[in-house]
């Protein structure tokens, strides 16, 4: 077989997957259909750099599902969703009776640091009320991680709602300051249950798909209620269809060449023109 034989069936080879994943692509955007996948999302602070946080972005915006505490991120309830209030790396000086306002009525605060054990007494509350405390012992030998975990969280247990590393431990003369580097927090007290029937703007929840695996961590798939909707519209009346046309039929639009051919059909007049060269 000649070299160009062979380079032309290996061309073609990959323009049939390339087809073939255009053609499932159109698929799903025709239907209506948009799958939200959760992913490993890695922590700001390189204390945790061995670690991941679940995500989901739905639809511009991110949200992290609530994951129980020892659990694989493919266990995460993936309906079951909060805000993410703070993931960061930025390093914060504090000294007893110092507090960190996150915002939406969360803060953490140093209530008291123990020199000779070195020990820091760290306060998070919620709205000025207590939610958690924790003696952290701060040794470079030890991970100096406090994670807190919270019972009924959306009816769920032991849900980590945020993670604090304490880098390090500073005795003066005068007084005593630690340095927090690592702070991850989600917005725990507004989590949100999605169920089947829920509309996020246009888009209704029609299926929820658990995690099994490191591979597949769980996924939403929603329903565009336009395209449907612009469909009948577009059966009972075709003068109607440009102003109809949503988004996501626009996106399959530029499959399409203007003489209707399927997202495919190009393809297929490529490969006569190459059989024809082969021969």
């Amino acid at each position: 077989m000649k070299k160009y034989t062979v380079v032309s069936l290996a061309t073609l080879t990959v323009l049939i997957v390339v087809a073939a994943g255009i053609a499932s692509a159109a698929d799903n955007v025709s239907n209506g259909t948009s799958i939200c996948s959760v992913i490993g999302t890695n922590y700001e602070c390189s204390s945790w750099s061995d670690e991941q946080y679940p995500a989901i972005d739905l639809f511009g915006d991110t949200y992290v599902p609530l994951l129980a505490s020892n659990s694989s991120l493919w266990q995460s309830h993936v309906n079951k969703l909060a805000n993410l209030v703070l993931d960061s790396n930025e390093t914060h000086t504090l000294k007893p009776g110092e507090k960190i306002d996150f915002g939406h009525g969360y803060a953490l605060e140093v209530m008291e640091i123990d020199i000779d054990s070195e020990n820091v007494w760290l306060e998070f509350t919620k709205n000025g009320q207590c939610v958690a405390d924790q003696n952290v012992l701060v040794d470079t030998d030890s991970n100096n991680t406090w994670t807190v975990t919270l019972d009924n969280i959306q009816g769920e247990k032991d849900i980590i709602v945020m993670k604090v590393h304490v880098k390090q431990l500073f005795v003066g003369t005068e007084t005593s300051v630690i340095w927090i580097d690592g702070i991850w927090l989600i917005d725990y007290a507004n989590a949100r249950t999605l169920n089947f029937g829920d509309k996020l703007g246009e888009f209704t929840l029609e299926q929820i798909i658990s995690g099994t695996d490191s591979s597949n961590l769980g996924s939403l798939a929603f329903k565009n209620a336009s395209v449907a909707d612009d469909a009948s519209v577009n059966d009972d009346s075709s003068d109607d269809k440009s102003s109809s046309s949503t988004s996501l039929e626009r996106g399959l639009a530029k499959f399409t060449n203007k003489n209707t051919e399927s997202p495919t059909s190009w393809y297929w007049n490529f490969w006569e023109y190459i059989i024809m060269r082969i021969k």
